[in-house]
C-alpha cells in the first residue's frame, strides 16, 4: 500500500513513470497500472485461470454420469455420491484422487441445477384472505408418562401473523379438524383460503398440478365452513413458509429448554401463554405489532357458521359380555343393562360418546394407548351387588382402588375383619351403590368418620352421610306471626271494643 501511495504521490507532482521506476525499483508496468488506477490496491488476478488437469482428465466422464443420473429421475435417496462415483472411475482404470471427484461432482451438479428451483418471490398478503397450517412435533416430559411426544396444530394468520396453537393427540382425522374449528373460533372469523400440506386426513390421492381428491368429511368440513382450501406441491413446504418459520420459532420459545407438564392440558396452557405474549411482537420489517395488525385484518374475515361441524365418526357395536365398547385396541364401559345390545359409538379428537337404549349417553376421555381401558365402576355396580364375592378381582375396582383415596381399600378389609368375607363384601359394594346418588366425595367423607369409629358397618356410614346432608341443608325461614292484637284503654271503651270483636287488655 505504501509503494502504490507514494507511485500516485510522484505521478501527481510531475514525476514521469522512468523517474518513478528508477526511485522505488518497481517494474515499468506496475507503476504505469498503479497511476493510471488500472490495478486495485491489495487485489490480486491471475492473469489466466489455474490449470486443473486432474479434473479436466475425468470431467467428461463425470459430467455423462450426472447427466445420465437426472434423466432416470433417481430419488434423492437413490442419488450417486461423489465416493460412488470414485469408485466407478477406478473400476474403469482411472486413477483419481476422492477429493477431486467430490469437487468436481459439486461443481457439476450445481451447473445442472435449475436455479428457478431454489429463487423465492417476496410476498405480501392482504387481510383476512390467507392462512396457514402444520404440525408440530416436539418432547416434552410429563410428569405422569415421562418424556414423551407431542403433537400441535399451527394455524397462522398470513397478514397479522397472529398464530394459534392445538394441542391434538396425534394427527387424525379428528383432530385436524377439532384444531381447525377451535383455531377459526379463536380468530372470531374464517379466512378465505387455508394452505395445508398433502396430509392424509384432507387428501385423499395427489393429481397432476394442483388437483387433488379430497376426503369426504374433510371436503364437507371445507364446504360446512366456506373456505378453499389449497394444498402445496409435494416436497414443496416452502409454499407454506409463514407457518414453517412459526414452528420452528415457537418450537424454540415455548418448548426450549424441554419442559415438565401435567398432560397435554399443561402443554395448552404453555402455547395459550405463548399466542397471549406474541401479540406484542413486531415481526422484522413490519411497521406494528401483531396485536395490530391483527385489529385490521379482524374485520375482513368471514362470519362462522351458525352450528359447529360434526367432527365425530359414528357406528353401530354391540357391547360384550364384559360390558364394554371396543374402539380400535381400546375399551369403553357402558352400564350392565347394555350388554348383548347395540349401541351408537360417536369417536371425536377428544371423547368417545356411546347412546344406548332410549337415548342414554355414556361418555369416556379418548384413549390413545394400546389395550387400555376406561372402566367406571358405577357401571358394574348391580353386577357387583350379585356377585360380590368377585370385588377383589374385577377389573373396574382394581382401577378405582388404583385412583381413589386408601380409605376404600381399609373400609373393605375393615367389613370383611368384622362381618367376614361374604357379608363384609356385600356391605361394600353397597356403600358404594351410594356414590352415584350422594356423590363420591359426600360418601368418601362419611367413609373417613366412620373408619375413626369403634365398629364399622354400613349403618355406620349411612349415619355419618345422613348426618352430613342434613348439616348442609339450608335451615328453613323464620316464621312471621302477628298473634292477637292487645290495647289498652279504659272499661268505658270496653262496650264499644267488645262489640268490634277485638280484645281490651287493662
Amino acid at each position: 500500500m505504501d509503494q502504490v501511495r507514494e507511485c500516485k504521490q510522484l505521478y501527481a507532482h510531475g514525476t514521469s513513470i522512468r523517474q518513478i521506476v528508477r526511485n522505488t525499483g518497481i517494474a515499468r508496468n506496475t507503476v504505469r497500472r498503479y497511476v493510471r488506477g488500472e490495478a486495485t490496491p491489495g487485489v490480486y488476478t491471475m492473469a489466466s485461470a489455474r490449470a486443473q488437469p486432474a479434473r479436466a482428465k475425468i470431467r467428461a466422464r463425470v459430467v455423462s454420469i450426472l447427466e445420465e443420473e437426472k434423466r432416470s429421475c433417481a430419488p434423492k435417496k437413490q442419488r450417486l455420491t461423489a465416493a460412488r462415483i470414485c469408485r466407478m472411475l477406478e473400476d474403469e482404470g482411472v486413477e483419481v484422487s476422492p477429493r477431486t471427484v467430490q469437487g468436481l461432482v459439486r461443481d457439476v451438479r450445481f451447473e445442472q441445477r435449475d436455479p428457478l428451483k431454489h429463487a423465492y418471490l417476496p410476498l405480501a398478503y392482504e387481510p383476512g384472505e390467507d392462512a396457514q397450517v402444520d404440525f408440530l412435533e416436539a418432547v416434552v416430559d410429563d410428569v405422569d408418562k415421562g418424556r414423551i411426544k407431542v403433537n400441535v396444530l399451527l394455524v397462522r394468520a398470513c397478514f397479522s401473523r397472529r398464530c394459534y396453537a392445538y394441542v391434538a393427540p396425534n394427527q387424525t382425522r379428528e383432530a385436524l379438524l377439532e384444531g381447525l374449528m377451535q383455531a377459526l373460533e379463536f380468530f372470531g372469523g374464517v379466512f378465505l383460503n387455508l394452505w395445508f400440506d398433502n396430509l392424509t386426513p384432507a387428501v385423499r390421492k395427489v393429481l397432476c398440478g394442483r388437483d387433488r381428491v379430497q376426503q369426504k368429511t374433510f371436503a364437507d368440513f371445507v364446504a360446512h365452513y366456506g373456505f378453499t382450501a389449497q394444498f402445496c406441491s409435494p416436497g414443496k413446504g416452502n409454499e407454506k413458509g409463514g407457518v414453517e418459520g412459526e414452528v420452528r420459532y415457537s418450537r424454540h420459545e415455548v418448548l426450549t429448554p424441554i419442559p415438565t407438564v401435567l398432560g397435554r392440558s399443561g402443554v395448552q396452557e404453555l402455547f395459550d401463554d405463548w399466542t397471549i405474549k406474541d401479540r406484542e411482537r413486531t415481526i422484522r420489517g413490519a411497521d406494528c405489532t401483531i396485536g395490530e395488525a391483527w385489529e385490521l385484518e379482524a374485520p375482513e374475515l368471514l362470519a362462522l357458521p351458525p352450528a359447529r361441524f360434526e367432527v365425530a365418526s359414528s357406528r353401530v357395536a354391540k357391547v360384550t359380555s364384559r360390558s364394554w365398547v371396543q374402539t380400535g385396541t381400546n375399551f369403553y364401559s357402558v352400564p350392565v343393562g347394555w350388554v348383548a345390545r347395540e349401541v351408537v359409538v360417536r369417536t371425536d379428537a377428544e371423547r368417545v360418546r356411546i347412546t344406548g337404549p332410549a337415548g342414554v349417553e355414556v361418555e369416556h376421555d379418548r384413549l390413545y394407548g394400546r389395550n387400555e381401558m376406561a372402566l367406571v365402576l358405577d357401571h358394574y355396580l348391580p353386577l357387583l351387588a350379585r356377585k360380590h364375592r368377585g370385588v377383589d378381582r374385577a377389573l373396574p375396582v382394581r382401577q378405582f382402588f388404583k385412583s381413589a383415596d386408601p380409605v376404600w381399600k381399609a373400609l373393605l378389609a375393615e367389613l370383611r375383619r368384622t362381618l367376614g368375607e361374604v357379608d363384609g363384601g356385600k356391605d361394600f359394594v353397597a356403600v358404594l351403590d351410594l356414590c352415584p346418588k350422594y356423590g363420591r366425595d359426600r360418601v368418601e367423607a362419611a367413609v373417613e368418620k366412620s373408619m375413626r369409629q369403634e365398629y364399622i358397618s354400613l349403618e355406620s356410614v349411612r349415619h355419618q352421610l345422613w348426618t352430613t346432608i342434613e348439616q348442609e341443608r339450608p335451615a328453613p325461614a323464620p316464621m312471621e306471626y302477628p298473634g292477637p292484637e292487645f290495647l289498652q284503654g279504659s272499661i268505658a271503651a270496653y262496650g264499644s271494643l267488645q262489640q268490634s270483636g277485638g280484645q281490651l287488655h287493662v
